[in-house]
């Protein structure tokens, strides 16, 4: 045996390795026990779709990110439907941030047609021991020019002006950003973020050097794979379900705290678990337009994930809605195109997840939902319903990836 036989890693690098891996397939193991595994096949390709999904997002959110020169992550967060477990909304430009709370930084903007910012943040990664929300900030509170530019500062000291902030006793602090663009062809203004601290090149080094440093990142990614499963994939569900006193296809309120660590308490929610044959729709109704800086519907997987939404209605916001003659808000869910404007397409599936997403509201309506045939959708519309053809259908998805991609990139 030569002397390089023998070099080999740390142990606890090669123990967090072989814990990830074990983590892996017990989350694999656990999603496949569940009910709506074992009893709808057409489910069972989407859970390992998903179980490939955390891996990707384990390293963009665990592993990837640098505290050197810290940045607003987009395309590696959650956006489209590559990164959506949770169920992320199609209208929310989200941004992904980590920041070292003993740092200082700087973060400048722009609103542009947004009509809802949010910044929340944690004391850790979501699925780490005792993380939690610490802060809750919507920038309506926060000075902004007349032009909508704007600048906060993050630090663990308060600062004068728009000020966010950080815990200096945690060195991998996570940020979320949300903000709404119900119109996706819209102004998205401007977002960047500085570290203002004045450190040297060297101050990070352990991130690309040092094993206990890199076994400590795959230890996170460990507890987040699992938050992944536990939480979103296998649990939303669940609540959704036991909150209507487990009846499908009656949505009930929840509000964001409620939901998960990274739920917005900016947000009243009404969730439902959908079950649908090809002879049935749901019609969702709300008496009135709600009053909120921004509001809509969405149906997802039994797995919490986003549905097609670049080339696909399978979400709705209080802009693309059209209100009945009468004020109130009909929505029709179906696997089929009833020929209705307000139509939220399933995408194949039998069963699913409804989210009513109400920001900054006033009040807490919850839409009420029944099951009917679809053959007889007509008698519970009102005879003005907005209709669309299949051509004006066809073009307005087309728009949607238009919009999607000018947003995103191909």
């Amino acid at each position: 045996m030569t002397a390089s036989d023998s070099i080999q890693a740390t142990p606890a690098l090669t123990e967090a390795w072989r814990e990830y891996h074990s983590a892996l397939e017990e989350m694999r193991l656990k999603m496949e026990a569940t009910p709506r595994f074992r009893q709808t096949p057409q489910h069972r390709a989407k859970a390992y779709h998903t179980l490939m999904e955390m891996q990707a997002m384990a390293y963009n959110f665990a592993v990837a990110p640098r505290m050197l020169n810290p940045r607003i992550f987009v395309n590696c967060g959650w956006q489209t439907h590559m990164f959506t477990l949770g169920q992320n909304g199609p209208d929310f430009l989200y941004g992904v941030v980590f920041v070292d709370g003993r740092q200082t930084y700087r973060l400048r903007g722009r609103m542009g047609d947004i009509s809802l910012f949010l910044l929340q943040t944690l004391n850790g990664l979501f699925g780490e021991k005792d993380v939690r929300a610490v802060g809750n900030y919507d920038f309506a509170d926060f000075r902004i020019e007349k032009d909508g530019r704007f600048e906060a500062t993050l630090s663990a000291t308060e600062q004068p002006g728009n000020w966010i902030k950080l815990d200096a006793t945690v060195g991998y602090q996570f940020m979320l950003i949300r903000r709404a663009l119900p119109k996706w062809d819209g102004d998205p203004g401007e977002l960047s973020l500085d570290r203002i601290t004045d450190l040297p090149e060297t101050y990070y080094d352990a991130d690309e050097f040092d094993e206990s440093a890199m076994a400590a990142r795959i230890h996170r990614a460990t507890q987040f794979v699992r938050y992944l499963v536990n939480d979103f994939n296998i649990n939303l569900y669940e609540t959704y379900f036991a909150n209507a006193k487990r009846q499908k296809n009656v949505m009930t309120l929840l509000p964001g705290t409620v939901t998960s660590q990274v739920g917005s308490p900016t947000s009243n929610y009404a969730m439902a678990v959908f079950e649908l044959t090809g002879d049935d729709a749901i019609i969702i109704e709300l008496d009135e337009v709600p009053n909120a800086a921004y509001w809509s519907f969405q149906v997802g997987d039994v797995w919490s994930r986003s549905l097609e939404f670049m080339t696909r209605q399978s979400s709705l916001n209080d802009v693309e809605l059209a209100p009945d003659a009468d004020g109130a808000i009909r929505i029709v869910v179906a696997l089929k195109d009833p020929g209705v404007k307000n139509w939220l397409d399933t995408c194949g599936r039998v069963e699913g997840t409804v989210v009513f997403r109400n920001y900054r509201t006033i009040g807490t309506p919850v839409p009420r939902s029944r099951l009917v045939k679809f053959s007889e959708i007509g008698n519970f519309l009102p005879k003005d319903t907005l209709r669309v053809t299949a051509m004006e259908r066809k073009a307005a998805m087309q728009e949607r990836r238009r919009c999607m991609l000018k947003l995103y990139g191909e």
